[in-house]
């Protein structure tokens, strides 16, 4: 008799990513949740920011002392940001490169042998930032054109293997991820968290023979 597999998501503590837990959950899927808060629909929450290496190490250690096989792991972490090119600051590149970019990077790093024993799928939270640079977001758009090209390195990487590397890349949706950067949008046009959650699970429902390799989403 096979193991029951489990979903990985990060920061899926609130939000979009909190709707993704709860559809994994309704599917009857064990969810594992990493990020500072607990999840209500995780089975197993890992509180750790992720924003140190030796958090992610940690993480990453209870992640492998699981039995279950990986069955995907969903890269949600990200922080964002909105400046002038005049006022770009040391701190906010720091902030930004290392949530958006080294927490991802390392986590896949530290369970990479496992990914590939566990045929684990990848899905990484990316942005169309990461796809065409946008106006007053130097340092965010600068951070997912990073993440976009450590996903493309993994996809050639694990092209031979049965994993799935898929870059997802949505526009503006119904997030707080604004309220924490402190900036104000009209969210009622935004795409809801409901459905991104709706349609990310779906793409991973797919065959395993089939990879969609890039996702470019945008609200019409």
């Amino acid at each position: 008799m096979s193991k029951e597999k489990f979903i990985l998501i990060t920061w899926a503590s609130s939000g979009v990513w909190e709707q993704l837990a709860k559809i994994y959950k309704e599917a009857g899927e064990k969810v594992v949740n990493i990020s500072r808060r607990e999840c209500q629909y995780a089975d197993v929450n890992i509180c750790l920011s992720l924003r140190e290496g030796e958090e992610i190490k940690k993480a990453a250690d209870q992640i492998l002392a699981m039995d279950e096989p990986i069955e995907a792991i969903i890269n949600c972490i990200g922080v964002f940001s909105r400046e002038n090119f005049s006022t770009i600051s040391e701190d906010e590149i720091k902030r930004l490169m290392s949530t958006n970019v080294k927490a991802p990077m390392l986590l896949v790093s530290h369970l990479f042998e496992r990914i590939k024993k566990d045929e684990t799928d990848i899905l990484n939270i990316i942005s169309t930032a990461g796809v065409a640079g946008k106006k007053n977001e130097p340092v965010y758009s600068a951070s997912k054109w990073a993440q976009r090209g450590f996903t493309k390195s993994l996809q050639e990487e694990l092209k031979d293997t049965a994993c799935r590397v898929i870059s997802f890349c949505p526009g503006w949706m119904n997030t707080d991820i604004f309220t924490k950067a402190n900036v104000s949008i009209d969210t009622r046009k935004r795409m809801q968290p409901q459905d991104i959650a709706t349609f990310i699970k779906q793409i991973l429902d797919l065959p395993k023979n089939i990879e969609v390799s890039e996702i470019l989403l945008n609200r019409k």
